[in-house]
């Protein structure tokens, strides 16, 4: 690692020191992180890359007062231990100056006791190297099972993220986190069907891949096993496809889907927007208009056990709790962090945490049978979904097609799905089955997390063939 020119509690004392700020807000995060890659070697599994990742981010949001009555200047940068101080935080003042915000306060203290919160799978935290060996020989004895499908790749992730955070106001707290990753990629090859063949020439063999990936923070909700056998059952029909009809489809989805839209458009319900003027949905509103199907109720849950978002405070020092945020589709609360709540003369609320879904009566099975013709949408090409209209769009990766009017299966692949939450899920159905899942991105101390129902039933769903 490169050497330090300075510490945090020097970082801390050279805020404090100067005159040109008014407050700041560190957070320090220092991750231990395993990585290892697997191949096949013949017909044997081989590691690939092993590496031991230690790295280190430094985070700074410093306020600056303004000569203007109520506003602030503020910034927020990455500092590097590696550089001399001075000239980084001359830069970081500087850049807050050319900004205009309406001022707003730290916290003082905390009223009470924190809670003590399950982050940190213990395994990892005792022994990452040995808990990466571990997984390695689960993933040996996957690969090692006979298969239609050709083993590709796969790649194990494991870390324990440790924090600090510091406020000018002079509270500390330290928590940690383990994060595992695992992705595993199986190919399906075969002889090109007769009536694909060229007249003259060689045939070349079709073949496809199929990947997938899961993150969690314990080991548990990894299901190693379970990533495996789905991958290798998709990459199998993979070839075996058809390309769906255009039209409108009753249409399931998956909790990662569920995931990425609801943790998403929560953002309606917050305080921020309600400031900015972007859509807000008001407490004593409908979160989905006229909804007539499985009516959703939402909490905001920071105590989950071993989810991402789980934290007892918030990056502004505010004590989270866990929170309903809408009961029978209806809005009750206004999620609202410390600087919003300064801004609209309000009281901070819970803002952080993991989204907990009430789950439906239906069963997987149940759902496949509501409509003489269900689409179930197995991978996402790459999902878009917009915080501010509620809609979502992608290629369709890959799909089964429930025709119960015959009694058939059948899967798809290629096209595009449309929707929106506000009118898709007016008449949704959700599954009686539950599952917890994470979701982290390499550039975000924070995750996402979600515990609900392992699949949804939409109506209408438009498909573009």
């Amino acid at each position: 690692m490169p050497k330090k020119s300075w510490t945090l509690e020097q970082l801390k004392k050279a805020l404090s020191s100067r005159k040109d700020v008014k407050g700041w807000i560190i957070t320090q995060e220092h991750v231990h992180r395993r990585e290892r890659y697997f191949l096949l070697d013949g017909n044997a599994l081989a590691i690939d890359q092993d590496r031991d990742v230690y790295v280190q981010s430094i985070l700074a949001r410093i306020m600056v007062p303004l000569n203007k009555p109520d506003r602030q200047g503020e910034i927020t940068k990455k500092l590097f231990p590696s550089l001399p101080l001075a000239p980084q935080l001359d830069s970081a003042v500087a850049a807050a100056l050319q900004t205009d915000y309406q001022a707003w306060s730290l916290p003082e203290k905390i009223a009470s006791p924190l809670s003590d919160l399950k982050t940190t799978d213990p395994r990892m935290a005792e022994d990452l190297a040995g808990t990466m060996n571990d997984l390695t020989k689960r993933v040996k004895d996957c690969t090692a099972q006979k298969r239609p499908t050709v083993f590709s790749s796969a790649e194990l992730f494991l870390a324990v993220h440790d924090r600090e955070l510091h406020l000018s106001t002079g509270l500390v707290h330290r928590s940690s986190q383990s994060r595992a990753y695992a992705e595993a990629a199986y190919s399906m090859m075969e002889a090109p069907r007769s009536s694909e063949r060229p007249k003259s020439g060689t045939s070349v063999p079709q073949s496809d891949e199929y990947l997938n990936m899961r993150w969690s923070v314990h080991l548990d909700d990894l299901a190693i096993e379970e990533i495996f056998a789905e991958t290798t059952d998709r990459a199998e029909h993979s070839l075996d496809v058809s390309k769906p009809t255009t039209g409108k489809y009753p249409v399931i989805i998956d909790a990662d889907v569920l995931a990425t839209l609801f943790n998403t458009h929560v953002s309606q319900l917050s305080a921020q927007n309600a400031y900015h003027g972007l859509p807000f949905v008001k407490p004593g509103e409908d979160l989905i208009p006229e909804a007539k199907g499985d009516l959703i109720t939402m909490t905001l849950d920071p105590f989950l056990p071993f989810g991402a978002d789980t934290t007892v405070l918030s990056d502004q020092g505010i004590e989270q709790r866990p929170v309903k945020v809408v009961d029978r589709n209806r809005v009750i609360t206004t999620l609202t962090d410390k600087q919003y709540a300064d801004y609209l003369g309000t009281h901070p609320t819970t803002a952080r945490g993991n989204l907990v879904i009430e789950a439906g009566k239906l069963s997987h099975a149940d759902l496949t049978k509501q409509a003489p013709v269900v689409m179930e949408i197995l991978q996402f090409s790459g999902l878009f979904a917009d915080p501010n209209s509620g809609t979502f769009s992608s290629e369709i990766r890959l799909a089964k097609l429930y025709d119960n009017r015959k009694g058939s299966v059948t899967y798809m692949k290629g096209g595009s799905l449309s929707g929106s939450i506000t009118e898709n899920f007016a008449n949704a159905r959700f599954s009686r089955e539950v599952v917890k899942r994470a979701q982290f991105q390499s550039n975000s101390m924070q995750g996402s997390g979600y515990f609900g129902p392992a699949f949804v039933l939409l109506n209408d769903v438009s498909i573009v063939g």
